[in-house]
């Protein structure tokens, strides 16, 4: 599948497999290495994992978790108390964890997110959270607001970030199949439902400098010619190749 991909770095989520499950041809691939984030608690759930191609782009750190309080493999001292040097750093403040509505080792408990740090840019695989039920809003909403804390920080510190993953946010009126239904059900209005709190990391001034790699055409953001086309090829749900552009601030 990598050679079809014709890919340096290739990113799935939701792998839904238990660290005991893992066989050899899933983390022994030559040629790459592999970056896993599995759920604590829950089995057959979730799931990231990052490859990365060993002659071409090796990162220099690796982290799981979006705030920093996992441990790396092997050791007691978690990621944002590891010295300056060993951290990919911009963790979420101690101010913007307490807003949270859940608290940081829950929100990283379930396998949700990789980092990884290369020379140029920070590398993020994300499966956030789904829509499903309001038993689960405020974890998602949690979840959001510590990835929107964690990228912010990352971008201050002077670091190029991209961000790869399902969000599983619709920015738009247009983007979902049931946006109009989902508006009946809550009495919502279409501005009030562009607006609700998962949709908000979309309007921020980080997200306002960006094109995603979606299906949905859209030409480049106006005014922004610092903007370049970089291209990525995804494979669709019957294994067909498409290449998408994604756009990154040069």
């Amino acid at each position: 599948m990598f050679d079809t991909l014709e890919a340096d770095v290739v990113v799935f989520q939701e792998t839904k497999i238990q660290r005991k499950d893992l066989v050899d041809d899933m983390v022994l691939i030559p040629g790459w290495d592999c970056y896993w984030s599995l759920p604590r608690h829950r089995k057959g759930y979730s799931g990231v994992v990052i490859y990365t191609r060993q002659s071409v782009c090796a990162p220099i750190r690796a982290e799981e978790g979006i705030t920093g309080v996992l441990c790396p493999p092997g050791s007691s001292t978690s990621f944002r108390d590891l010295p300056n040097e060993q951290q990919i750093g911009g963790y979420p403040s101690k101010s913007q964890l307490e807003k949270s509505a859940v608290d940081a080792t829950t929100v990283d408990s379930e396998g949700r997110c990789v980092i990884l740090e290369f020379p140029a840019f920070v590398l993020l695989g994300i499966y956030s959270p789904a829509n499903r039920d309001e038993t689960r809003d405020d974890f998602r909403l949690g979840f959001i607001e510590l990835l929107d804390a964690r990228v912010r920080n990352l971008i201050s510190k002077g670091k190029r970030v991209i961000l790869t993953g399902d969000l599983n946010i619709s920015r738009d009126e247009i983007d979902t199949a049931n946006a109009q239904s989902s508006m009946r059900k809550h009495g919502l209005t279409a501005p009030e439902y562009i607006s609700m709190p998962a949709r908000r990391m979309w309007q921020s001034p980080w997200t306002e400098r960006c094109r995603s790699a979606s299906s949905r055409p859209v030409g480049p953001l106006p005014g922004l010619s610092s903007l370049a086309p970089r291209h990525v090829h995804v494979l669709g749900a019957e294994g067909e190749r498409e290449t998408r552009e994604l756009w990154v601030e040069d």
